[in-house]
């Protein structure tokens, strides 16, 4: 019986180890996702965007001609690129803001009240630290009395 039970208790703590290591690789293949998901929306600089355009393309420029042509360029030109760069960026600030945690009821509730707090303390003291203090735990208290 005794090592019946020992036996059970090593298989349950290599269940554990081995339910950790999943979820351990779980939580690094949703970081990976994100991140390629971000990396999809494209390059966020017209300038990134020429220098891969022109080292890919079919003349595949080196880096130092791609930058050569890039400086020599008038701005008439760049302008594509600067209009291509633009939409990455809003695609890439969508995919941040749809991954984004929602606030928590505590953030909301300092996001609604902290500028009247901060402002009468303002007007008890001249110090803003202080004033940030007093701001502070006014509203802690505010919403732990709720």
């Amino acid at each position: 019986a005794k090592k019946a039970a020992a036996k059970a208790r090593v298989q349950k703590k290599a269940a554990a180890i081995k339910a950790k290591k999943e979820a351990a690789k779980a939580k690094k293949a949703a970081i990976r996702a994100k991140k390629a998901e971000l990396k999809s929306a494209g390059p966020v600089s017209a300038y990134n965007l020429f220098v891969q355009k022109a080292m890919t393309g079919p003349t595949k420029s080196s880096f130092k001609e791609a930058v050569t042509a890039w400086k020599g360029m008038p701005d008439a030109q760049k302008k594509p690129f600067q209009a291509a760069a633009a939409k990455n960026l809003a695609k890439k600030n969508a995919i941040r803001q749809k991954n984004k945690r929602p606030a928590s009821k505590y953030a909301l509730f300092t996001k609604k009240n902290f500028p009247a707090a901060y402002s009468a303390a303002l007007k008890t003291t001249s110090d803003k630290k202080q004033a940030f203090k007093i701001a502070t735990q006014a509203v802690s208290k505010k919403y732990k009395s709720q």
